[in-house]
């Protein structure tokens, strides 16, 4: 899926999982001091899930609200689509095994290696572009402009983690959530900055209760929404994706 201009500007993480991954186990062996949180920082022992419900139950109950929406607006669709499948493209079935795996595996991606690969991705480029010669753009860009947009536009509530924390983590929130983001492009506009909201609870969550924590809250939403679904239209969710034409 294509990323938006705004997300190349800001994104500080050109590279994938598995190149994070190996990234972030290298910086932890050859020199920790570039990311400021050990390999276990937010493996805490998984309690507090009503806490972090209770945290974060706007964003939540925002997403069933627009889930349920879509699901009555498009429930002679998903109910075709289940049964005669579609002319063009690729239907993607959500049952509840993948969504719990993928639900899953993208808090261990996108809130934790390629967060830990982003505050090294920040540094360096801070350093490559001009902060070799004392000027620092890039910290300016994300310190005092996507910084604090992002501090108005979450009431203040990360305020903590945005503005109280190195720079450097802020940033990788920011770009590792811009690609949290992106991967939800095929829900639309609406679905888009949803995730965005979504991502930024699921950090508030893993700052305040561990990765666990964030973990089982993910889960617990993707498959209330599956249920959902399920419920209204009696097929699980149809995903119809069409290949873009060149």
């Amino acid at each position: 899926m294509r990323r938006s201009a705004f997300a190349v500007a800001c994104s500080t993480l050109p590279f994938g999982f598995a190149a994070s991954a190996l990234l972030v186990v290298g910086l932890e062996w050859l020199a920790p001091d570039v990311i400021p949180f050990r390999l276990d920082t937010f493996l805490q022992s998984p309690l507090g899930f009503k806490d972090a419900l209770t945290l974060i139950w706007p964003v939540l109950a925002v997403g069933v609200l627009m889930s349920l929406v879509f699901t009555i607006r498009s429930r002679d669709a998903q109910r075709y689509l289940a049964r005669f499948g579609a002319e063009e493209g690729q239907v993607v079935v959500l049952r509840p095994f993948p969504v719990f795996v993928s639900s899953a595996l993208e808090e261990i991606a996108f809130r934790f290696v390629l967060f830990y690969a982003a505050i090294a991705g920040a540094r360096f480029m801070d350093f490559l572009v001009l902060g070799f010669a004392d000027l620092h753009p890039v910290r300016w860009l994300f310190a005092d402009v996507l910084v604090p947009v992002a501090d108005f536009a979450t009431a203040g509530r990360m305020r903590e983690i945005l503005l109280l924390s190195p720079w450097f983590v802020a940033a990788a929130v920011l770009a590792s959530n811009g690609r949290f983001r992106n991967g939800h492009t095929y829900q639309g506009v609406l679905g888009w900055i949803f995730s965005w909201y979504f991502g930024m609870s699921l950090f508030l969550v893993m700052f305040e209760h561990g990765l666990p924590v964030a973990i089982a809250v993910h889960i617990f939403y993707n498959m209330t929404v599956v249920a959902l679904n399920r419920v209204v239209t009696g097929v699980y969710p149809h995903l119809h994706i069409v290949p873009p034409t060149r």
